[in-house]
């Protein structure tokens, strides 16, 4: 039985990647989309081995509706793979607009959060699973990011951090990656 992975942003750089490694390496992935965006079908997959599912990363259902769309077509997921990969404006807190704030804690921090507490319920019902949370910054490393990037980059650190030391679930496994390459 193929195992299955779940690859959230798969329409970025690192999202396509992943995904297209997991199906190559025999997976079934169920991969998510998010603000309209689209992905080409990779070459490697026979139709059936990927599911392509829209997230609204404001929406708790859509958390849920993107979980509940996997395991009905493949009954289970194995892994997890949440990506941070915002694309922000590079500016001064005081010329960053209050829209673009709400709108990046709204995306980034609360979309990351609704995922994490969907697939560790799952996990957690199921005894068993793996959750990877990837920190990815597409640009060259930087010493100090702008204030609004350094904030939610620093809240999906703290979850992560938060999360190692309280899963406390036997067979539910969190790991972390930091990267600027894919």
């Amino acid at each position: 039985m193929k195992q299955v992975a779940l690859i959230t942003d798969a329409s970025t750089p690192l999202g396509d990647q992943l995904m297209r490694r997991y199906l190559s390496e025999g997976f079934n992935v169920v991969a998510t989309c998010s603000e309209g965006a689209t992905i080409d079908t990779p070459v490697v997959s026979e139709e059936e081995d990927l599911l392509v599912v829209d997230w609204n990363r404001k929406s708790p259902i859509s958390a849920k509706n993107v979980l509940l769309t996997g395991l009905n077509r493949f009954d289970r997921i194995d892994q997890t793979l949440l990506l941070l990969t915002p694309e922000l404006e590079q500016k001064l807190l005081q010329e960053t607009a209050v829209e673009t704030i709400n709108r990046a804690v709204d995306v980034w921090i609360k979309g990351s959060l609704f995922m994490i507490k969907t697939v560790l319920e799952l996990y957690g019902q199921k005894q068993k699973g793996l959750l990877g949370l990837i920190n990815h910054t597409p640009q060259a490393a930087r010493a100090v990011p702008p204030p609004l990037e350094s904030a939610l980059r620093g809240s999906f650190r703290a979850t992560a951090e938060a999360i190692f030391a309280g899963v406390g679930q036997q067979n539910v496994f969190v790991n972390g990656f930091e990267s600027n390459s894919a």
